[in-house]
């Protein structure tokens, strides 16, 4: 057991033919590595989420710090867990201090003197059997050139390995830094790198339902909430109403594929004005294109004043359409997905954190459906 947990093999005759190891060698696996991380619960909740007492204790720095990194490790963990790359050795490794549903590690490893950079993803809201079709849908991107890194593959042909008993992968570091404020000709360049991406997948059969569906929302709303968020009556009527409207809108004869379904500012990296790197596919799933597109508008085109700014919406518009067209009806039906991803998103942003101290704030889209429906 000790001799798995250091080398973390896996026999390629317990391996499916798309490079993910076997559940039941995962299962197996899981425990022993689980054992040589040093993960720390002492002031964490069952759902990885820091304590609050904990949090209000800290500013807002440490607490984005905190909110990134769930599972913590020794250096002697990670040095035993790379060995299955082969890439080289272990130089450095620091935890990424932005997000709030994985855990991100910096990595530098060098080999022949030769310093390179990577980051390492300990998957923490999903499970082993969900983590291959993200790892497919990056290399279909990576493979067709687009600015996506592709998780590395093991010594044995495994892109989706195990650490500290959850699904990780590691992946080349790429070039770029967030923005915080986006000016139109950013918005153009994520709606043309979003409709390359939409084209692109168009030829990948991939397949994973949305798990934000028109059924979750009006499952949350009714009973999922927690009794003490601040949620106005008014608010709350909104939101039912277009969870209404979002379960009709499932009839309509949209186009359908594979969707980012996260675009925001934090998942797209830039150096200087040039878009470099798209990140973070573990919300990709099978919808309505035109409702990646909505949730592009709603995350890059707002002002100071939290309004929509027509000029950047524009921009968004044409970047897209320069590589996949809209249809008449998505353009018509634009506007109304517009609000049903303004609502889905307050509503996670309201089930996130503790009651009343969520990890992000719902009030952003919750203004933002109130300046749609004026």
């Amino acid at each position: 057991m000790e001799v798995l947990a250091a080398r973390c093999t896996v026999r390629k005759t317990s391996r499916h033919d798309n490079g993910v190891a076997d559940p039941g060698t995962l299962r197996a696996l899981m425990e022993v590595l689980a054992a040589r991380c040093a993960v720390r619960k002492t002031s964490r909740h069952d759902n990885g989420v820091a304590d609050p007492g904990t949090l209000r204790a800290l500013n807002r720095k440490q607490i984005e710090r905190t909110m990134a990194v769930f599972t913590h490790f020794e250096q002697s963990a990670l040095e035993r867990y790379l060995t299955m790359y082969g890439l080289g050795t272990l130089v450095s490794f620091e935890a990424i201090g932005a997000g709030i549903e994985n855990s991100n590690y910096f990595v530098t490893l060098a080999k022949d003197s030769e310093p390179a950079e990577f980051v390492l993803t300990i998957i923490e809201n999903h499970s082993f059997a969900e983590v291959p079709f993200f790892s497919r849908i990056m290399r279909h991107l990576f493979y067709f050139g687009l600015p996506v890194s592709a998780p590395k593959q093991t010594l044995d042909g495994m892109t989706s390995t195990i650490f500290c008993g959850k699904p990780t992968m590691l992946f080349p570091r790429l070039e770029g830094t967030h923005i915080d404020a986006a000016e139109a000709r950013h918005c153009r360049q994520v709606g043309q790198i979003l409709g390359t991406m939409h084209a692109t997948l168009a030829t990948e059969d991939a397949h994973r339902d949305n798990p934000y569906s028109d059924q979750w929302m009006s499952d949350t709303l009714a009973t999922g909430l927690p009794d003490d968020t601040s949620l106005s009556d008014a608010d709350r009527t909104t939101l039912q109403l277009l969870a209404s409207e979002y379960e009709a809108a499932q009839e309509l004869a949209l186009p359908r594929g594979i969707i980012h379904g996260d675009l925001f500012k934090d998942n797209v990296l830039f150096a200087g004005d040039e878009l470099t790197g798209v990140l973070d596919f573990y919300h990709s799933c099978t919808d309505f294109l035109i409702q990646d597109v909505a949730i592009c508008i709603n995350a890059w085109c707002t002002g100071d004043d939290g309004r929509i700014e027509p000029d950047k919406r524009q921009a968004l518009l044409d970047g897209y359409q320069s590589e996949r067209e809209l249809s008449d009806a998505e353009v018509e039906y634009l506007p109304l997905f517009q609000k049903f991803a303004a609502a889905r998103f307050a509503v996670t942003r309201l089930l996130s954190g503790e009651p009343g101290e969520p990890l992000k704030d719902p009030e952003e889209f919750l203004a933002l459906l109130r300046h749609f429906n004026e």
